[in-house]
């Protein structure tokens, strides 16, 4: 194997490729990544065997051939010389040796045939996407799911179809994110998935940036996401998602519209003097036209904030999770938002109905 390439590229999908690497004492070779040269390309794969990624650069290829090279020390020696443009890679006794303008290294590698085999998704029923739609969906409900293993259908993100939309949901059985994005592609329908919640992060970072549309196959095993140049493969769970539209209120006691900004800047002054489970008493009189948020700490002070708002229904006064209110703004991008209260509060942007959040209550 023999062959040249930008430094900037090949660095980059290197450290893209060593976050899907595995930690397995057992298995040393899960800490590697393939390089296979061939036909002008050279292609990196990582596997943890639970993910499995394979992204294609343009090289220049003088010989062909492959080889497993550590992720964690090829990476961290191509982030450390800075002002080269080039590198030439080339197997010397079954070890990379990588030379630049002005140095030069030998990595002791491992046997490409050592590699695990990364299984792909492949069928005539793939769905092609809008990268960047794919990206929103996931991005908006992944705060919103497990971080326990013990449940593994809720540590994850379930995304099925519904019509002509693409649903994307995560709970933690505390709060509830669901975001729909539009199907362009209605030439085949969207298997539902279940997808780990680890996963679901890595496929964010791989493909973030890419502007070409992605296909994805799935099966009940897998699922893939592929572009000309990147495909990503991910375990799915074999279980069922809780069945999360029996929670979804339908009627609500009382409604409040208010200033999407106004409302994150409440919530963040009111946390800094929430107690160690983030708990915030919000007030609610549709009558005497009050929204208070208060928040109490023992050791830090006590805070009161009264917002304007649009207020309809019956008084109240509940306790929520103050980071759970907050975590859902990064989804909202209306500038006015509605919450509605039953036990639990639902959230939702204004003239938005792509997305909506519920959080259960905190009892007191």
């Amino acid at each position: 194997m023999k062959l040249e390439l930008i430094k900037n590229k090949l660095k980059e999908v290197v450290s893209i490729a060593e976050r899907v690497t595995g930690k397995n004492l057992s298995l040393p070779i899960l800490s590697a990544i393939l390089l296979e040269a061939k036909n002008n390309s050279l292609t990196i794969k990582a596997t943890n065997l639970d993910v499995g990624l394979e992204i294609e650069l343009p090289a220049k290829i003088t010989e062909e051939g492959s080889v497993a090279v550590n992720a964690g020390i090829l990476n961290g020696f191509l982030g450390n010389i800075n002002k080269e443009d080039k590198v030439k890679l080339e197997l010397i006794k079954e070890n990379i040796h990588i030379s630049t303008g002005r140095s030069s290294t030998l990595i002791k590698s491992f046997s490409a045939e050592d590699f695990p085999v990364i299984p792909r998704v492949e069928n005539k029923d793939s769905i092609s996407f809008n990268t960047k739609d794919i990206l929103a969906g996931l991005r908006a409900v992944l705060y919103s799911a497990s971080l326990s293993d013990i449940k593994p259908e809720i540590s994850s993100v379930y995304v099925y179809q519904e019509g002509k939309e693409l649903v994307f949901v995560a709970t933690d059985s505390f709060r509830l994110a669901e975001k729909k994005i539009v199907i362009r592609d209605n030439s085949r329908e969207f298997q539902p998935v279940i997808i780990p919640y680890k996963n679901v992060a890595e496929i964010i970072k791989v493909f973030d940036g890419v502007d070409e549309e992605v296909r994805i196959n799935t099966d009940k095993n897998q699922i893939s996401l592929y572009t000309d140049n990147i495909h990503f493969t991910s375990r799915v769970i074999d279980g069922n998602f809780p069945d999360y539209k029996q929670i979804m209120p339908k009627k609500f006691k009382t409604e409040a519209t208010l200033s999407r900004d106004e409302l994150l800047n409440a919530l963040k002054l009111s946390n800094i003097f929430s107690d160690k489970f983030n708990q915030i008493n919000l007030k609610i009189s549709p009558k005497n036209k009050i929204f208070s948020i208060n928040s109490q700490n023992q050791d830090v002070g006590e805070n009161n904030v009264n917002l304007e708002a649009v207020l309809e229904g019956e008084d109240l006064e509940m306790s929520f999770n103050a980071k759970y209110i907050l975590d859902s703004f990064q989804s909202i991008v209306s500038d006015t938002v509605v919450l509605k209260f039953d036990r639990p509060l639902l959230m939702e942007g204004v003239g938005d109905r792509s997305f909506q959040y519920i959080v259960m209550p905190v009892n007191r």
